[in-house]
């Protein structure tokens, strides 16, 4: 795994002692321009440790909660492991792992996810250098990139997936899934929860739950949760008016102030042009705090369809009874208010509407 660490992160911070405590000890080589190394732990934000190279060597002593998922940081790089109790030697020059098997083999797919992930971000920056050129030529190009980066990045992420697939009888999927989740559905995510796996209640499994109880509040066959707010002229509107009435909705969560946002907003306004007719609606719900950002966004993008907000920002009103915590977001009903998709975006938006409409 590679992360840049800032000032503000290199803070100190020790935890208080336990009787789930175990004591851990981390020796290691690393490359000769390296002069500390520091370690955290994945659900703290504070690292719990640091110490000065020697001559090219280091020894991290201490102790920490029994097998938390411990961040070793050498420059811009850490690799992940269990705090077991077993000592751990590591050589980041000769790339060669001592410690338990659990450990071994997380430092082996280590390696192989920090090897895919570096192959996306190069892909994901060429495709960025080139979004910039407007010629014909450039634009042939732009698209070539455009699949190489997409290609890496279904690399990189489906190989996280399998690995987590392949380990459900052990903490390693703990590592991934808690880097990943955001990627997946209810109904992805919950097949790979089960209460019984020895994963499911490790601290860094936290967020995860919490982002599936999100989702529990909109996944698909539920039927959708009227809210009110106000449009564009501060007139309350109700879901209602427009959800169950026997067309497809996309009910389209977003914010003024929220770039991935804006940059999705193309998109939905050519699938909307394109469906509108056959009695596809979107109802936009804001998250913003200012009226006139809110107002001025919609003209700029040119959403001809409903808009309403309570003006509330991450306090909005549809945050808590959708389970919202990211935009953008979205929520796909049928014709009696049943949700059938949500968040989808891209390509996906197109692909599921074109299931609906058939063309």
């Amino acid at each position: 795994m590679k992360k840049i660490l800032t000032v503000a992160a290199l803070a100190f911070g020790l935890l208080p002692l336990s009787a789930q405590e175990t004591a851990y000890k981390i020796t290691g080589t690393v490359p000769s321009d390296v002069k500390m190394v520091y370690m955290g732990v994945m659900t703290e934000r504070a690292p719990l440790d640091s110490v000065a190279v020697t001559g090219g060597k280091f020894v991290l002593d201490g102790v920490s909660q029994k097998d938390a998922i411990m961040l070793v940081g050498i420059g811009d790089y850490y690799f992940p492991m269990f705090n077991d109790g077993i000592p751990v030697n590591v050589n980041t020059v000769a790339k060669t792992f001592d410690g338990s098997e659990l450990n071994k083999k997380l430092y082996g797919y280590d390696n192989e996810i920090t090897s895919l992930g570096d192959a996306y971000m190069r892909a994901r920056t060429d495709y960025m250098v080139a979004a910039g050129d407007t010629t014909k030529a450039g634009k042939a190009k732009l698209k070539k990139l455009q699949s190489a980066y997409e290609a890496a990045y279904d690399n990189f992420m489906n190989r996280q997936l399998k690995i987590v697939e392949e380990n459900k009888d052990n903490l390693i999927p703990a590592v991934y899934l808690s880097q990943i989740y955001p990627a997946y559905d209810y109904d992805q995510l919950k097949k790979l929860m089960p209460e019984t796996a020895p994963y499911y209640n490790h601290p860094a499994m936290a967020r995860v739950k919490a982002y599936l109880a999100a989702l529990e509040k909109r996944r698909p066959g539920m039927m959708f949760t009227d809210l009110t707010m106000n449009d564009t002229e501060g007139k309350p509107r109700r879901l209602s008016e427009w959800c169950g009435k026997g067309n497809y909705v996309l009910v389209d969560f977003w914010a003024s102030w929220c770039g991935p946002c804006r940059q999705e907003m193309p998109n939905v306004v050519a699938n909307y042009k394109k469906y509108h007719a056959k009695g596809f609606e979107v109802v936009g719900v804001s998250f913003d705090n200012n009226a006139e950002a809110w107002k001025n966004a919609i003209k700029q993008i040119g959403m001809e369809w409903p808009n309403i907000s309570d003006l509330k920002a991450w306090k909005s009103a549809a945050a808590s009874i959708y389970g919202i915590s990211a935009i953008p977001a979205n929520i796909l009903l049928d014709g009696e208010g049943k949700i059938v998709a949500t968040d989808l975006r891209g390509n996906a938006l197109g692909a599921k509407l074109k299931e609906v409409y058939g063309f």
